[in-house]
């Protein structure tokens, strides 16, 4: 079997009608594969075929393209950043892998009642599980836990499961005082700089855990944009702001919420974290490089310091 004939990632063979090296762009090629989802190969390795990966890093990176493939986002891969990809699904804790694979059940089920299946052979990367037999024991964890019901397993090594009332309660924010509830406003620097860091790492990070993003310049309105930011801060539960330029407006809308009582998340890339200013600077900042890092940790914060302290 050829190298075409497999996933670039996990070597996995290509089930019927789907195919590696389908041409996308120059110097690019998407794959579709049952187990890592769709990505893209970026650079003269996704031409050639040929990728010096370390094997220990295709599990993780595996997680990465299938969850970033889930969320709406595909991946792209080039050989520079894909130890970066695969270091964030290196090390998962199992409580968040809990909350991960109810957050999928949910997203597949939409609203409570009926069913969705899982696949054990092929969705273990669902939850930055390595293989079967780990994704398997999760799913026998939250079943355990009363948060999902109705598991039937079929003989293709799929469960059939619903979530129940607790299951729901775990992945659903319940409502709070302050603002909308659901509804988490975006400082941050409105730059081609930062475009990634929002598409690839801040708006996915806060829909994982069940919110509404909101950016000021991605809204349709016909108000005058100082007022329409204030009215938007004031309607939201939570504030996500990013100092990476040192934008000064970003400084005050971060003022502006916390003089409204609405809980801040601070984040910075850890190139700018010496220029914060000095009234913020001693403030709990998520320091990221990568977009996918930011993901990762902004989506930990919400959970730790907006769902669960309530």
């Amino acid at each position: 079997m050829s190298d075409s004939d497999r996933c670039a990632i996990c070597e996995r063979p290509f089930e019927a009608g789907r195919k590696r090296h389908r041409p996308d762009g120059p110097g690019g090629q998407l794959v579709n594969c049952v187990q890592c989802g769709e990505y893209r190969l970026v650079g003269h390795e996704a031409v050639s075929g040929s990728y010096s990966w370390p094997p220990e890093i295709r599990p993780p990176l595996s997680c990465a393209a299938r969850e970033a493939f889930e969320s709406g986002l595909p991946l792209q891969i080039t050989q520079s950043n894909v130890l970066d990809l695969a270091k964030g699904h290196e090390n998962s804790r199992v409580a968040d892998n809990i909350e991960k694979l109810l957050l999928q059940i949910a997203a597949k089920l939409r609203r409570p009642g009926g069913k969705t299946s899982l696949n054990f052979g092929s969705d273990f990367p669902l939850i930055d599980c390595y293989s079967p037999e780990e994704f398997r024991q999760y799913v026998s964890w939250i079943f355990e836990g009363g948060l999902v019901t109705g598991i039937a397993y079929t003989a293709d090594y799929t469960a059939e499961v619903s979530l129940t009332v607790k299951g729901w309660s775990r992945v659903q924010p319940a409502s709070r005082a302050g603002g909308i509830p659901g509804r988490c406003f975006v400082a941050m620097w409105f730059a081609e700089d930062t475009r990634a860091a929002y598409d690839n790492g801040i708006e996915p990070a806060i829909s994982d855990a069940g919110f509404r993003a909101i950016r000021i310049d991605r809204k349709e309105h016909n108000n005058e944009i100082p007022d329409e930011i204030m009215a938007e801060i004031r309607n939201s539960e939570f504030m996500v702001a990013d100092f990476t330029g040192q934008r000064a407006g970003v400084y005050y809308e971060a003022g502006f919420a916390m003089g409204l009582g609405r809980r801040v998340i601070w984040c910075c890339r850890k190139d700018e974290i010496r220029n914060l200013h000095f009234d913020t600077n001693h403030k709990n900042h998520i320091v990221w490089e990568a977009p996918e890092e930011l993901r990762e940790k902004l989506y930990r914060r919400i959970r730790a310091t907006i769902l669960e302290q309530g």
